[in-house]
């Protein structure tokens, strides 16, 4: 029997997207991983080091364990990673009743604004928030190139050797799997009726408010919160996540994890002659951090995170001012 369910996926200490190339393979293969476990998503959430699902499935933990093999194996191999990606767990909790699906797709989409990553749902490229009600919000969808065209071998070449790609896939010029194409799309809009009422839900903050709705699914579940869905966050990072849904923190000015990814992998590591950030030793790896603190202003947890060591280990080269050569 299908339920819902969220789920979410965490690489700490990792940066999932290190290039728009990532985000096109990790999308095309969170594509293949649903067809090939029954699952159908509803909404998802791509972002640096995790990755949020609202899910309709007979068996979610199929769904996660086909998605980590999958991932891992491609990310390993581009940029000469060894071992393990994804944290051991999983989080996966079921839903049940109408409002509670609704505030647990609320917060998946608003995922990159709790994170500082955008100020509107609508703005970040990662997710499903830009599909819902596109026709009524004016955004012009990308050309797709659909499975039964020509296009064919086109296609096959940004899915993984000998894949069965799903006749109903459809890529856009990029290659990227559409979620027009492997989502629920027109399911998550009847959750909302509207487009006006979707709209403000993107634009809602979060108050007590969202819990009195949801005790009118009298159902046992408790009741959907960012507690619930940043489950294991400190309380200080909530409070954080809480400031920049008011929209007054966010920054154009402020370079994304991709970005500051790309900076290392095309620019700063090319001093080690290395073909990847994974094939430098630790010392070269906080070298790189600092010169991303000192000489472009990145903050120390995302030079960690993009140049893969230990916030303390940096915590530490900053203290004493270490310069290793």
């Amino acid at each position: 029997m299908n339920d819902f369910y969220h789920v979410c996926m965490t690489a700490h200490g990792e940066v999932l997207l290190r290039s728009e190339d990532d985000a096109r393979d990790i999308t095309n293969l969170i594509a293949l991983s649903a067809f090939r476990s029954g699952t159908q998503i509803l909404v998802d959430a791509i972002m640096s080091n995790h990755m949020h699902f609202i899910v309709l499935s007979e068996n979610p933990a199929r769904f996660v364990l086909s998605m980590r093999i999958s991932i891992t194996k491609h990310f390993n191999a581009r940029h000469r990673r060894k071992g393990s990606l994804f944290d051991r767990k999983e989080f996966i909790s079921r839903l049940e009743g109408a409002r509670h699906i609704t505030m647990a797709i609320n917060y998946v989409l608003k995922n990159p604004v709790h994170h500082g990553q955008t100020s509107t749902p609508y703005s970040y490229k990662y997710s499903s928030a830009n599909y819902l009600f596109a026709d009524e919000r004016g955004v012009t969808a990308p050309r797709l190139i659909a499975r039964h065209t020509d296009d064919i071998r086109f296609i096959g070449s940004y899915f993984p050797k000998n894949a069965k790609v799903p006749e109903t896939v459809a890529v856009d010029g990029d290659g990227m799997a559409s979620r027009l194409s492997f989502e629920e799309i027109r399911l998550v809009e009847s959750f909302y009726f509207t487009p006006n009422s979707f709209i403000y839900n993107m634009n809602r903050k979060t108050s007590d408010d969202w819990i009195k709705e949801q005790e009118q699914d009298n159902v046992k579940q408790v009741p959907i919160t960012l507690e619930l869905i940043e489950k294991g966050v400190k309380t200080e990072t909530l409070k954080e996540m809480l400031k920049n849904e008011n929209g007054l923190r966010f920054s154009r000015s402020v370079k994304s994890d991709t970005e500051v990814c790309q900076l290392v992998d095309n620019e700063l590591i090319s001093k080690y002659r290395a073909i990847s950030i994974y094939c430098i030793d630790i010392k070269q790896r906080l070298q790189i951090a600092l010169t991303l603190i000192k000489d472009y202003h990145i903050p120390m947890a995302v030079a960690a995170r993009c140049s893969i060591v230990q916030p303390s280990e940096l915590k530490k080269a900053l203290e004493n001012a270490i310069v290793i050569k």
